[in-house]
């Protein structure tokens, strides 16, 4: 289920104060989300982050839609407030990750679980402290090596170099305001094995550990607005008691539900 979600974004970096989150329990706050496009493809949503849940409200040909991804129950839902209506798909616990929340691990292989990963060395990149690790995985029977300087601090990967000569590199660019809050800049560096490159930049919120902005190539941007942080109401995650639940097939009448939704089931 992605309807708006995909303007909505987390792609946690790293605080260069140095500081370290204690437990898992992201910030909360509300805010608007907004993505840009060339061709004025404009989309909006209004976003709610409470305790390991994320609520997103939007509208679709002509109808207002709520997305609610509630990572504390295991559930997914799809909301439409004109009909009453909802539909839900329950997640393995296992597999529900919050996005709201920054890595914990550096290993490359914990976000890859069919790979093998082994610590090579200690080095210094971009004037951060960094592993170097080698991964090496399985793909239609070839064995495919990659090399990855995983930050010390923040677990995110600083320099990988793929198996197919690309390589891409995360750099520091300071601190800014933006939107009267205090961000990091970072500018990720792409290179085709044809030597050509791509550039985006990402602003972190080190309070909120999320990303707020990104500028991708081609002009098209994403950015958190009007953002208060500050506990969000329990009900605001909630299925309202007078809603009904639509089965698999329900969801296909609801005008404006993306193929994602459509594949939503009990």
């Amino acid at each position: 289920m992605r309807g708006a979600a995909g303007i909505l974004f987390a792609g946690c970096l790293c605080v260069a104060s140095g500081s370290v989150v204690a437990e898992r329990s992201n910030v909360q706050f509300s805010a608007q989300a907004v993505q840009t496009t060339p061709d004025g493809k404009d989309k909006n949503a209004q976003v709610y982050v409470g305790d390991n849940q994320v609520r997103l409200e939007y509208s679709k040909d002509g109808l207002h839609m709520v997305e609610i991804y509630d990572m504390k129950n295991h559930r997914l839902l799809l909301m439409v407030p004109q009909t009453a209506s909802y539909m839900l798909r329950r997640m393995p616990a296992d597999r529900t990750v919050n996005p709201m929340l920054p890595p914990t691990q550096s290993d490359p292989c914990a976000y890859v679980p069919a790979a093998k990963c082994r610590a090579l060395a200690h080095e210094s990149l971009f004037g951060r402290k960094v592993t170097k690790w080698e991964m090496t995985r399985s793909r239609e029977k070839k064995n495919l090596r990659s090399l990855h300087w995983m930050d010390d601090e923040c677990h995110m990967p600083l320099r990988e170099e793929w198996s197919d000569g690309s390589v891409s590199e995360l750099h520091p660019a300071g601190l800014e305001t933006l939107n009267g809050r205090s961000a990091e800049r970072w500018e990720m560096i792409i290179t085709r094995p044809d030597g050509k490159q791509q550039t985006s930049t990402q602003w972190f919120d080190p309070q909120l550990q999320i990303v707020v902005r990104e500028e991708l190539p081609g002009g098209k941007y994403r950015e958190l607005r009007d953002i208060r942080v500050g506990a969000q109401p329990a009900q605001l995650f909630d299925i309202p008691a007078d809603y009904r639940q639509l089965d698999s097939s329900g969801v296909n009448n609801v005008p404006g539900a993306s193929p994602e939704q459509r594949g939503l089931q009990r």
